[in-house]
């Protein structure tokens, strides 16, 4: 079963469980504690970033793409070595680029 998780007009799909993986990753470092729960309760299906600014504020929407673009790559280089973490890493180079991509369309249109 395949997750997606959306930045804006930006879609990443990916197995559930790679989508597990991230935010895991992402509650890991989110502070807003409604988000967090939201984050770890995630059971498959899509999820959208921004609805997390509107249900928390767009500081939190925010944080999680920032988390994204910083967190999310050592994290995948600290899964143990071998194919799996070959295509953690090749993933997770995808979803950063996509909020890399959101980020610069964001503040391009200054709305980050």
């Amino acid at each position: 079963m395949s997750s997606h998780l959306f930045i804006g007009d930006h879609c990443w799909n990916q197995s559930s469980g790679t989508v597990r993986w991230a935010l895991d990753v992402i509650a890991d470092h989110v502070t807003h504690p409604g988000a967090v729960a939201e984050l770890r309760e995630f059971s498959g299906g899509l999820i959208f970033v921004e609805d997390f600014g509107r249900s928390f504020g767009p500081e939190v929407s925010e944080q999680i793409v920032e988390v994204i673009r910083t967190r999310i790559r050592p994290a995948a280089l600290a899964e143990p070595e071998g194919e799996v973490r070959d295509y953690t890493v090749r993933v997770a180079d995808e979803l950063v680029e996509m909020a890399n991509r959101w980020r610069g369309f964001a503040i391009e249109a200054g709305e980050a």
